[in-house]
Order: structure tokens, then C-alpha cells, then sequence
């Protein structure tokens, strides 16, 4: 048997080709897995493409753009050639895809891939819009309910709702698959200049919906507070426009961060940031992750899976929407070398370990093994 995993997404914006290649180092080197990837072209993701060939065969091919559904579509193709080409690849796992888009295209496309046994796909998204529409539901349940089937999510919240939601598919249709994102963890160490002035940083992908448009002023007003660092790529021209004046904050520091560059800028923070509004709190924040490879607590809302994580580890510090947190809750803050941060540390630590990609990375690939065919 083998495994084929497609991620039509590679090149869009945010984190998706990173995670992917997150998830090749925790699988490590094998001949059972290959990989097929929307083409990055020349670019900053394109040294990321090349890293993934170390883990496993890597084919291209052209998505025509960022559109996830477009991509889905057209990666169809390939994965058809590759299937045919192969004897032995009988598990296809999107790690991104349009649901709807692989619901309607696959049936079609498997007459000429009987020798696929399982079909995964991962969905970070809720259901309400698939399961509100009365053809997108009949398509998806139909497509979902076949044998070698699964739909995964990330976190409890978005499969239980999932399940709800499409009650005519099998339950254990519908699961959770581990992340392996912790996979160059930094030794949890305090940070260092202990009792100066707090740090703190959002890290990563930099666009609108990330609680910048009040954090810049209130750290501007309040120096007193500490550093509020910024640090990577603004996604596209409709975030430069709504966050231009992050142009005059001199921390900001605007450019795409290689990995390395991510964990060392996360590592120069005492508190990584991820007050996140218009998100679905039901996901997963890939902050919480980086703060557990560089051994910093995170602040996030009380809500969802952020929420839950602080309550079952520790690992930071929740808070409530509103009202908004001001000066006085950042001044107040447990500071490097109070027993109340190293309890946070230690927090960081039980998150890693039990999210660590050595330990998962049996139980995903586990999960993306199915003995019923497909039809």
C-alpha cells in the first residue's frame, strides 16, 4: 500500500504549504508516500517545494491560481496519472480541498481509479453553508457515506458539529486527524533579560481579523505595557490597504519568514499573541503550535479550541472578548522569572508533549487507512 497526499493549496496564503511540510518531517523519509502539490513557481515557496522532495516524490501540477476549488478540480488529473502510473497507491488524502467540488468530481473521476481504497480529505471550515444547502448536503453525504470514505477535522468542536449536521453519515465517517506541526520544538527555556520590559509578538501571516488594529495604538499609547512585535508578509493588497499603519509602527517587521526565521523571531517573545476576531473559534490556532515549539505561552480568547487548550494545559493565558483586554491587563501579566510564568512554562510543555509529531505521527497515519474499497 501507499499514500498519496494532495495538497491543491500549496501556494495560497497563510500557512497551508508550511503545515504540509511540517507534516513530511514528522512522517520522515519514505518510499510509501508521495506528494502532489499545486506548482509554486519561482517564489519563496518554492524552496519549501524543493525541502518536501527529501520526505517523498513530489509532482506539480497547475492550479491556475489560489482558488481552493479551482485547485481541487484540477488537481483531479494528476492524481488519476499517478494512481494509474502506481499499482501499489490505494489512499488519496486531500490535505486541502472543496468538499463540494470533490463530492460532484469524484465519482466520475474513480471509474478510472478503482484501485483507490481510501479517500481522505482534511475540512477546516464549518458545515452550516453545506449542510443549509439542500444539493450541496444530498452531494456531500452521498460522498461521504460510501465505504473507504472520511472526512477529518482538526478538532473535536468541528467534528462533533460535523457529525450533527450530517446525521445520514456513518459517525465514524467523520473523525479528527492529529496535527504535525511541532516538529523543530526549541528546549522550553525561560526567555531571556528576566524582570525588563515584556515582549510580546504576533507572529506569522499578517492580515486583517488579528486584533492589530487595536493592539498597534494600545502598545503606541502605553510603552510603559511593553513591545508589541509584528512580524511577516502582509497577505494581500486588501490587508496593506486596511492595516497601512502598521507602514510607520517600527516593529513591524514586513517580510515572508522561513521557518527558522518564524521560530526565532516566536523565541525573542515572552507572550505570542492570538487574539484573533472573524475566526471560527472551533478551529485550531497555528500560534498555540509555534508557541509549544519555542516554549512561550500564548493569550487567546476564552472560546473553542484556543480556550480549551489553555483550560486542559495551561499553556497560556484565555480572556474574554469583551470587554477588550486594555493597558492594565497587559501590565499585569506574569513576567520571566515569576513562579506564575514558569507555571505557564510548564503548561507550554505539557501542550508539546502531548501534541508532539513523533508520538502522533503512528495515530495519522493510522487514520488514513481504510480496508473497505471505495465506490
Amino acid at each position: 500500500m501507499s499514500l498519496l497526499i494532495v495538497q491543491p493549496w500549496f501556494t495560497a496564503v497563510g500557512h497551508p504549504a508550511r503545515s504540509l511540510l511540517n507534516t513530511a518531517r514528522a512522517l520522515g523519509v519514505r518510499e510509501d508516500v508521495s506528494y502532489l502539490i499545486s506548482d509554486p513557481g519561482v517564489g519563496e515557496l518554492s524552496e519549501t517545494a524543493q525541502e518536501l522532495r527529501r520526505y517523498g516524490s513530489t509532482t506539480l501540477f497547475n492550479s491556475r491560481g489560489p482558488s481552493l476549488r479551482t485547485g481541487t478540480l484540477l488537481s483531479l488529473p494528476a492524481v488519476l496519472r499517478l494512481v494509474r502510473g502506481d499499482v501499489t497507491l490505494n489512499r488519496v488524502f486531500f490535505f486541502d480541498a472543496d468538499l463540494v467540488s470533490l463530492a460532484m468530481a469524484w465519482p466520475l473521476a474513480s471509474t478510472a481509479a478503482r484501485g483507490v481504497q481510501f479517500l481522505g480529505l482534511l475540512c477546516v471550515r464549518e458545515p452550516g453553508r453545506i449542510a443549509s444547502h439542500p444539493l450541496a448536503r444530498y452531494l456531500v453525504t452521498r460522498f461521504l457515506s460510501s465505504p473507504g470514505r472520511r472526512l477529518f477535522l482538526r478538532t473535536n468542536e468541528l467534528m462533533e458539529d460535523w457529525r450533527t449536521s450530517l446525521p445520514d453519515v456513518p459517525a465514524h465517517h467523520i473523525d479528527c486527524l492529529p496535527s504535525l506541526e511541532i516538529v523543530d520544538a526549541i528546549p522550553a527555556a525561560p526567555p531571556p533579560d528576566i524582570g525588563k520590559t515584556l515582549r510580546f509578538g504576533v507572529i506569522g501571516q499578517v492580515r486583517k481579523g488579528k486584533s492589530l488594529d487595536w493592539l498597534v495604538p494600545l502598545f503606541v499609547n502605553n510603552a510603559s505595557i511593553g513591545i508589541l512585535h509584528v512580524a511577516g508578509a502582509l497577505a494581500n493588497s486588501e490587508h496593506r490597504d486596511g492595516l497601512s499603519f502598521l507602514m510607520n509602527y517600527s516593529n513591524f517587521d514586513n517580510r515572508f519568514l522561513t521557518e527558522s526565521e518564524m521560530l526565532l523571531a516566536a523565541s525573542n517573545q515572552d507572550y505570542l499573541v492570538a487574539l484573533y476576531d472573524d475566526w471560527d473559534a472551533r478551529m485550531e490556532a497555528a500560534t498555540v503550535y509555534l508557541g509549544a515549539q519555542v516554549g512561550r505561552p500564548v493569550i487567546v480568547y476564552d472560546e473553542g479550541w484556543t480556550g480549551r487548550m489553555i483550560r486542559e494545559f495551561g499553556c497560556g493565558i484565555a480572556i474574554a472578548r469583551s470587554p477588550r483586554p486594555g493597558s492594565s491587563f497587559f501590565a499585569g501579566l506574569p513576567r520571566p522569572g515569576e513562579a506564575s510564568y514558569g507555571k505557564l512554562l510548564e503548561g507550554v510543555w505539557r501542550f508539546r508533549e502531548a501534541h508532539d509529531s513523533k508520538r502522533m505521527s503512528g495515530i495519522f497515519l493510522d487514520k488514513l487507512s481504510a480496508h473497505a474499497p471505495t465506490s
